[in-house]
């Protein structure tokens, strides 16, 4: 669609901000280039879009924004689960760091039909294919079934990048909220030690942990670290 991306391209250069795309580069690392817009801008126009049923190849993918667009108007599209998964594979080989993978998986809902096509990320050797899929489980799988997603998790993702070891350790730390005595246990055990300690630490950070049980994992975190308490 030449009048799609003509389309896009005029709104990109009428929304975007030299200041905000500093602040951007401040935070994330992307081989794009980043022009600075805001989300909020974002969502509306991808909303719009999302009623034509635009498919990847029609985007321009040239920034930073375009990807991002690109990503949250198949998730808002009226596309079925399977063509939004058609869709996402091949967007997937664009998305190269953390803010435009959450920011797109946070908006796919409804997508529990295709659990395999996530499932089958979680065995990439691609780092952002693996991120994407441990974000959505937790996003719209974990509160359904603790056990099953973390062990689906761990026994599935064996990359050890940071983006995808601080995913995990997000993901974990949500379970711990959800499920504190399996998962204390869970994360004990793990032989990921950036994972095991990064996890703790995040459930010490979060205001849904109670005071005892913060008590508790500083006490395991402090062991497990050669500083016992």
């Amino acid at each position: 669609m030449i009048k799609l991306k003509n389309e896009v391209e005029e709104f990109i250069n009428t929304h975007c901000s030299k200041e905000k795309a500093t602040y951007d580069e401040g935070l994330v690392s992307t081989s794009y280039e980043i022009k600075g817009l805001m989300n909020d801008d974002l969502v509306k126009f991808a909303k719009k879009l999302a009623v034509k049923k635009p498919k990847v190849n029609d985007f321009p993918l040239d920034y930073h924004e375009e990807i991002m667009l690109a990503g949250m108007t198949i998730a808002y599209s009226r596309m079925s689960p399977k063509e939004k998964a058609q869709e996402l594979s091949k967007l997937l080989p664009y998305i190269d760091n953390w803010a435009t993978c959450d920011i797109i998986v946070n908006r796919l809902q409804r997508m529990e039909s295709q659990k395999e096509f996530f499932v089958n990320l979680l065995r990439s050797n691609r780092p952002f294919y693996i991120r994407f899929a441990i974000v959505w489980f937790k996003k719209f799988y974990l509160k359904k079934n603790v056990r099953e997603t973390v062990n689906l998790i761990n026994d599935n993702v064996k990359n050890t990048n940071y983006y995808v070891e601080t995913a995990l350790a997000w993901c974990y730390a949500d379970a711990l909220v959800l499920d504190y005595d399996y998962m204390i246990d869970f994360t004990q055990k793990l032989e990921r030690f950036i994972v095991r300690n990064r996890t703790l630490q995040k459930a010490c950070e979060s205001t849904r942990i109670t005071p005892e049980q913060k008590v508790e994992i500083r006490k395991i975190r402090s062991k497990l670290l050669g500083m016992e308490i």
